[in-house]
């Protein structure tokens, strides 16, 4: 390992929507002669977009979708939503952008491997595409790793007469690049199952197409909180309504209540029965289209496909066992948001030099958001004082899996709340990630001015909400204990 190179202002861990987000706030505070110092294992800007599957597209309107405010250059609609490779397009344009501002080191291909702070600043070490460790040193370091989003693999499943493959698969070694007509069965209803349900109802009608759907997934209804047209301006729920009516029905022990409330007035979803929303969003007709092109609805957890009495079935975790044609195709669409065992990372440091953007120690919800207000915070050295409340959001879907609408709408508002009193007004304005300007600027003045008018009450009642869900469930969810100031990851 080398002595740690030039000196940079802020080393920035991640190209994705987060650290993009985090890279255009830092091109704001530091001068023309500043540098910023990139890391990402990819070989490109665009974070978990590169390991997409390739039929996946964006679940929202794209204007909301970008870095600091930059537009988007698509030329389309506002109500289009992009593909994948238009997403990747997008942010890669966003990444020249900052660069053209600032002087950008990009490592592209380059894994992290620990950071450690002291006295005067932070020394990160990275390994490079040649197997090398080299050593960094920054005033500031963000790592803006957000929900660390694994690619998903085929299952491990036990008999050979089913062909088992993952999303990323399924054009080329799958079921849609075979060109067979074997019955396909998706194992998940999160978003990454309903799209390839969708893709393969859409592509082959007809074809026989199964869903494992566990505990089920209700999806936020398009058509409500993005309407189209007139409706703009006297129809339809603002998104930053809808988290603020959910959070207010909200006191920490009422999950259950406020997710069939949601559901029921927010939802919708192509199963008779869903528990969970990850904030995924889907329109009625997507909704209807795969509702009307599944062939079977299973509502439980697949344990296993085995071959008994030469033939394969698949094993349930009810116990139940469900035959299925030889030569099926099992395709895995669970995982991208599972709950998982992560060490916990506080999403700053003491003196505020480290800032980390991650899931154990969630403050704004959304990564893209967080990488902008929590960067602005750094800057503005208002990081470590803000007592911001931090859920551990894998805990929380370990726990109670069905909570996510009301435990992350109370934390965004609250932890925005004390956001807003830290920042200049022109941080807010220049949001261009701000779900509600796909409304005319008359209804999102009036929605701003309402949240200004009672923040400061309704935070007390967020944060009494949190304060009791925490105590009720044992999920870590409040102000940041002592805090250490080094990471490090196995190489």
């Amino acid at each position: 390992m080398d002595e740690p190179e030039t000196t940079y202002d802020v080393c920035i861990l991640g190209a994705g929507i987060s650290g993009l987000n985090a890279a255009f706030v830092a091109s704001e505070y530091l001068p023309r002669t500043g540098r910023i110092l990139l890391l990402d294992r990819h070989d490109g800007p665009g974070g978990m977009w590169n390991d997409a599957y390739p039929y996946v597209r964006l679940h929202q309107p794209h204007p909301v979708f970008t870095a600091g405010n930059i537009p988007w250059t698509l030329g389309r609609e506002p109500s289009y939503l992009p593909t994948r490779d238009e997403v990747l397009t997008h942010l890669r344009h966003c990444y020249d952008v900052i660069a053209s501002r600032i002087d950008v080191d990009a490592r592209w291909g380059w894994d992290f491997l620990s950071h450690e702070e002291d006295a005067s600043g932070v020394t990160v070490v990275a390994r490079g595409p040649d197997g090398t460790s080299h050593r960094f040193r920054a005033d500031r370091f963000i790592h803006a790793v957000g929900f660390d989003v694994e690619v998903i693999d085929p299952l491990p499943l036990t008999s050979r007469q089913v062909r088992s493959v993952a999303p990323q698969h399924l054009e080329v070694e799958g079921p849609l690049g075979v060109g067979d007509d074997a019955p396909v069965w998706i194992i998940g209803s999160g978003k990454t199952a309903i799209d390839t349900a969708h893709t393969i109802i859409t592509r082959q009608p007809g074809r026989e197409v199964g869903l494992v759907t566990g505990s089920g997934t209700y999806f936020f209804n398009r058509d409500l909180v993005y309407v189209e047209g007139a409706r703009r301006w006297f129809g339809g729920t603002r998104p930053n309504l809808m988290f603020t009516r959910i959070a207010n029905r909200f006191d920490g022990t009422n999950v259950d209540e406020v997710v069939g409330v949601c559901r029921d007035e927010y939802g919708v979803t192509p199963l008779d029965s869903a528990a969970h929303n990850a904030f995924g969003i889907l329109s009625a007709a997507e909704a209807d289209t795969v509702r009307a092109g599944l062939s079977h609805v299973v509502g439980d957890h697949l344990v296993d496909v085995v071959d008994r009495d030469a033939r394969p079935e698949m094993v349930l975790r009810s116990g139940e066992r469900r035959p299925v044609p030889a030569g099926s195709w099992v395709v895995n669409c669970t995982g991208y948001l599972n709950p998982r065992d992560v060490d916990h990372e506080p999403y700053t440091s003491a003196s505020g030099r480290v800032l980390s953007i991650n899931s154990s120690s969630m403050t704004l919800g959304f990564s893209s958001v967080a990488g902008y207000y929590m960067t602005h915070l750094m800057f503005l050295g208002k990081l470590a004082d803000a007592p911001l409340y931090a859920l551990d959001f894998h805990a929380s879907r370990t726990r109670t899996p069905s909570a996510a609408p009301p435990i992350v709408s109370a934390l965004i508002l609250h932890n925005l709340s004390l956001v807003i009193e830290r920042v200049p007004t022109k941080v807010l304005q220049d949001c261009g990630l701000d779900f509600d300007r796909w409304y005319p600027a008359p209804r999102r003045l009036a929605g701003q001015l309402r949240f200004l008018a009672t923040h400061k009450r309704d935070r007390a009642r967020y944060r009494a909400a949190l304060d009791a869900y925490s105590a009720r469930t044992g999920v870590r969810c409040g102000p940041l204990a002592p805090v250490r100031t080094a990471r490090t990851t196995a190489p």
